[in-house]
């Protein structure tokens, strides 16, 4: 060190310690910088990517909502991505691209009980899950200093579609039991003598695709209730023959004609008006709310002892078949259909269910199966109400000059009409209506229509609605909530407006589809696939 000083620019470097401060923290200053620029690339990187998984998430909700449609699934996965323009989309990420693609992964339905179903109108085994891929790009700050101005980043979510989680519904089934669902089946329906046990086949199927209990397993007493079901037929039934249609036995029911307590059209969100629509000789509904039909959500197999299974065609001697159509008609050739007053019979039975027990956290849905056209008799099928006065659409200008041409319900002129109101009435109060046209005519029909009728505009078969000289295919498609809960077997030329059911023609894969509805889709591991 002495030496290094004798030499004299030496010595004064290292005696000079001036102006080593600044060089240290510019070091110093430029290694924080940098650790800093690193954690905040970083960090942007964890966002981005907690943006893009949640966006994959909804892409592939959106995309099993849709199933088993894979072109409307496709689109709904794309729309709720993350690329540019779509619903989720940001400015953090660029370059992104969403890739949907679909199986039929047999741990959905081992799972989930979710059968695989083809597209509409496509043959095959088809889908139950979808798995969305999403990529995308993510901008640096510091990066460019390293070479690295943008880095990659991959989302992956897979879903089931609907039928994987069940929402608690009390679910009224309507079914036709009038004398033409005794005519052999004219559509794709196989395995029933006639379109009353097609019917009742198809509701078997409803059945055994529901939830009836929380999906922990075996259902039992003290487990908490999902789907809660109750069946309803027309023409009405005695009171007294009611369980008939759900026992074993080979009695008949009797069949009355349509009777009114009131003139005046109930209110479909008030139960005690309601409820007071017919005498209490007579009812429409055949079972009560209840679950007891399966003892296993993931089970198949209904119970056979259960009225509602045995209504569908369960059990042994003398069960498997609604016997009101072969009861005891008081005219000859049977009691033709007329079906609002069974509308608002179940919708008020659906009231007081979704206020009572089964309320909260419940919604309320309602399924009718019918032929669709409107034809009974004012003079013999249906009666002068009780208490109400004459019936409107009866008489004459001199014995009912008030309501002898009106079709205002209760009344025997524009029956279709008065069910398409209250249908859509039991809609405006909260109940999805679903309906089925089986074997429905596109000519010739709604006959008490004709001449009077209501006019409904806005319905969901179309935007005309419903008038006065329109067919049962559209009385059946306007009763329905929207059109995406209109179905029909199309055996008649009447087909569904939802292009995703045009191709839905058999009653099970018919009740499979509402079955489905009943429930969401959900988010399954991509290790299922």
């Amino acid at each position: 060190m002495k030496l290094l000083k004798k030499i004299p620019v030496l010595g004064r470097l290292i005696e000079e310690d001036k102006g080593q401060a600044l060089v240290f923290t510019a070091v110093i200053l430029t290694a924080f910088i940098g650790v800093t620029g690193v954690a905040v690339d970083a960090g942007k990187g964890y966002y981005a990517y907690e943006l893009l998984k949640e966006s994959t998430n909804a892409a592939a909700l959106a995309g099993a909502g849709a199933l088993p449609d894979t072109t409307a699934a496709n689109t709904y996965a794309i729309d709720y991505g993350s690329k540019s323009a779509e619903f989720n989309s940001n400015g953090i990420m660029s370059s992104v691209t969403t890739t949907p693609s679909f199986g039929c992964w047999s741990a959905v339905t081992t799972y989930l009980n979710t059968a695989c179903e083809p597209p509409p109108g496509v043959a095959g085994v088809g889908n139950n899950a979808i798995q969305v891929i999403q990529t995308a790009k993510v901008s640096t700050w510091i990066g460019p200093l390293f070479g690295m101005p943008t880095f990659s980043i991959q989302a992956v979510s897979s879903a089931a579609m609907r039928g994987g989680a069940y929402i608690p519904y009390n679910i009224a089934v309507v079914i036709d039991t009038t004398k033409s669902m005794l005519d052999a089946d004219d559509g794709n329906n196989s395995g029933c003598s006639n379109q009353e046990q097609c019917a009742l086949n198809g509701f078997k199927d409803l059945l055994e695709d529901l939830y009836p209990c929380q999906s922990s397993g075996t259902c039992n007493s003290s487990d908490n209730t999902v789907d809660n079901v109750s069946l309803f037929v027309f023409p009405v039934v005695q009171t007294a023959g009611v369980s008939d249609d759900s026992t074993c036995t080979s009695n008949y029911p009797a069949v009355d004609p349509y009777t009114f307590t009131s003139n005046t059209a109930p209110t479909p969100n008030s139960s005690a008006s309601n409820m007071a629509l017919l005498p209490s000789t007579d009812s429409y509904e055949i079972v009560n709310f209840e679950n007891g039909y399966k003892t296993t959500d993931a089970g198949s197999t209904l119970v056979a002892s259960d009225p509602l299974a045995i209504a569908s065609g369960v059990g042994g001697t003398n069960c498997g078949i609604l016997k009101t159509v072969n009861g005891q008609p008081f005219v000859t050739g049977g009691v033709g259909t007329y079906y609002a007053q069974v509308i608002y019979q179940a919708q008020a039975v659906l009231y007081n269910e979704s206020n009572g027990t089964n309320g909260n956290g419940f919604k309320n849905a309602m399924v009718i199966l019918s032929d669709g056209d409107a034809t009974a008799n004012g003079s013999s099928e249906i009666t002068t109400s009780t208490g109400g006065g004459t019936l409107n659409g009866t008489g004459t200008h001199t014995t009912n000059p008030n309501g002898y041409e009106s079709y205002a319900y209760p009344s025997a002129l524009g029956e279709c009409g008065q069910a398409v109101i209250a249908a859509q009435q039991a809609s405006a109060a909260g109940t999805t209506v679903y309906t089925i046209g089986y074997g429905t005519e596109t000519t010739g029909s709604c006959t008490y229509d004709k001449t009077y009728s209501a006019t409904v505009s806005g319905s969901a078969y179309g935007a005309n609605g419903w008038a006065p000289g329109d067919q049962a295919c559209s009385a059946i498609g306007a009763m329905a909530t929207n059109a995406n809960d209109f179905y029909s077997d199309n055996a008649n030329g009447c087909a569904a407006v939802a292009p995703s059911l045009a191709g839905l023609t058999s009653l099970a894969n018919i009740f499979h589809s509402i079955a489905n509805n009943f429930s969401t889709a959900r988010l399954i591991p991509n290790s299922w696939s």
